[in-house]
């Protein structure tokens, strides 16, 4: 049996999240800010500054929840101690 617990902390201050952004200049002179934990989130623009702007509006739509996960392992028997006369 499997006990799966999930951890919500609400709280009235929310702290700050860090996430590495890959930026890369394109070859039509536009800025590419990649969200490197989430690939697909991706933000353009013609500066770096607004590339990033639109990464972090198109995050903020998806509008993400981070909750903690506490599972415990399943505990299973040796198959080869019933017959070690344990």
């Amino acid at each position: 049996m499997m006990i799966l617990a999930v951890k919500n902390a609400l709280s009235t201050i929310t702290p700050k999240l860090t996430y590495d952004v890959l930026i890369e200049n394109q070859e039509d002179g536009t800025v590419k800010a990649t969200l490197l934990s989430l690939p697909e989130c991706q933000g353009f623009g013609a500066t770096k500054e607004e590339a990033l702007n639109n990464l972090i509006q198109l995050f903020q739509a998806r509008k993400p929840e981070i909750v903690t996960l506490e599972i415990e392992p399943v505990k299973t028997e040796h198959p080869w101690l019933k017959f070690a006369g344990m």
